[in-house]
């Protein structure tokens, strides 16, 4: 049987998620690991063409809609 895309990239967070624990067990200090995270994606929205670039512009608020509620309500 073979994975769809979405399991995929689904076991590489999982997998990054855990290394990322297992190198420094501090949540704290992932916030700069994230943020790196979201340069390199922008970066490769822009590499990739214009319209993904805007996508990836368009996708932040919705991002930052889902930091609210999760702060609100505790889940995602």
């Amino acid at each position: 049987m073979t994975m769809s895309t979405d399991d995929e990239l689904r076991d590489l967070m999982d997998q990054t998620a855990e290394e990322l624990k297992r190198l420094n067990n501090n949540p704290s200090t992932w916030e700069v690991w994230i943020v790196y995270l979201l340069r390199q994606l922008e970066q490769q929205s822009m590499d990739a063409d214009p319209l993904s670039h805007i996508n990836f512009q368009e996708m932040l608020p919705s991002l930052q809609e889902d930091i609210r509620r999760r702060l609100r309500t505790g889940g995602w």
